[in-house]
């Protein structure tokens, strides 16, 4: 089967940065509609942040403080498709939160840096330049270690209590290890901030190892990461409690072919496993390639191609087809996308998603997205 949205983005940003402060506001308006045209999806996302440098505003030498509200409304267009990877990345609850509040403090001239607070896993976690420009959800954080936990990782659109110590050994090698909350916000309270610490939520706890270009121009980035759950999960096949929920995550990404201003063709790889006895999806592959300035003269312009591959826990399928449920051995989204830029403040960026064997829909139906994202700087 196949199976059509189409969707329009309106995005806006106010930027403001004076004296030690960085003030941003920005908005995104999505509204889908299906191919029947008898369902219409409006979901939007407003984010508020707030930067300090306490050193410059109070003379706490090193110093800085990071402060984000993050606003959500309307409903998730995936609820047309099942997939378990989710199709748009501003997809959350309905609810207004404060979603950050962190404070930073660097030493031994910004070699060494502590912060705590409430912080998103990854926005220093499992990053990559070359993948950011994909509106599917496992391009920002794979899918294997986002659907992690009970109620996810310390991400979007919830995140959790969190200290993370850095060490920048030099301008490319970098180690950073954090220690979050076990379980973000409260499971059975979606709505504004929930900082809630059980005894029995446990710590993840994340770390990464970064090598990286010191040079814009022959960008790479090559990353090892890894996390692990300290308290119990429910054994897939037996029910019974059990530790031991970690996982391990490769990334690389280079820039393939360089042209002038950081022009030219750029790809990503990214391999994922979690563990089998207790998650739904024990693998993820994700890769993708795309080209600055692929038209001459349009210097800004992105195109992108990408795909991201589930595996589904061999257990988990078993299981379902003993109660005559088929569910295919991997979940593939394939994304090809081109965002254009104009007058450097108005953005265009359509998208195609091409869904196969979505976990939580029709069994052997497969899935057409078609989106436009448009864009308003200011």
């Amino acid at each position: 089967m196949l199976f059509i949205l189409f969707s329009i983005s309106v995005e806006s940003q106010v930027i403001y940065g004076n004296d030690g402060i960085d003030f941003s506001f920005s908005y995104r308006g999505d509204f889908w509609q299906d191919g029947t045209n008898e369902k219409f999806y409006y979901l939007d996302n407003f984010n508020i942040d707030l930067g300090l440098d306490l050193e410059s505003l109070a003379g706490w030498k090193s110093t800085s403080f990071f402060a984000g509200v993050l606003g959500n409304n309307g409903k998730d267009p995936n609820e047309l498709i099942g997939s378990v990877q989710g199709i748009d990345n501003i997809a959350a609850y309905n609810t207004w939160k404060l979603y950050q509040l962190y404070i930073e403090q660097k030493f031994a001239e910004d070699k060494f840096a502590v912060l705590a607070g409430l912080l998103d896993l990854n926005s220093e976690f499992d990053t990559r330049e070359y993948s950011s420009v994909f509106i599917n959800p496992s391009h920002g954080i794979g899918a294997e270690y986002a659907l992690t936990g009970y109620n996810g990782p310390s991400i979007f659109p919830t995140t959790s209590l969190a200290f993370r110590v850095l060490y920048n050994y030099n301008a490319s090698w970098n180690i950073r290890l954090a220690v979050f909350d076990g379980v973000s916000g409260d499971p059975e309270n979606p709505k504004g901030t929930q900082i809630k610490i059980g005894k029995n939520d446990g710590a993840l706890v994340a770390s990464e190892i970064t090598y990286q270009s010191s040079e814009e121009e022959k960008y790479f980035k090559y990353s090892v990461g890894g996390w692990l759950y300290t308290s119990e999960f429910p054994d897939i096949e037996t029910g019974e409690m059990r530790k031991g929920n970690m996982g391990l995550y490769l990334s690389a990404e280079k820039q393939l072919y360089n042209e002038a201003d950081a022009q030219g063709l750029g790809g990503f790889v990214r391999l994922g496993l979690a563990d089998s006895k207790t998650n739904l999806v024990n693998a993820y592959y994700g890769a993708g390639l795309n080209y600055k300035g692929v038209i001459p003269g349009r210097e800004e312009d992105v195109l992108g191609i990408a795909a991201a591959i589930t595996h589904n826990n061999k257990k988990y399928v078993d299981i379902m087809k003993a109660d005559d449920v088929t569910i295919a051995a991997n979940e593939v989204i394939m994304e090809l996308t081109y965002k254009m830029s104009f007058f450097e403040r108005i953005l265009i960026q359509p998208d195609l998603q091409y869904a196969i064997n979505p976990v939580e829909g029709d069994q052997g139906k497969n899935y057409l997205v078609v989106g436009v994202r448009l864009g308003l700087v200011l």
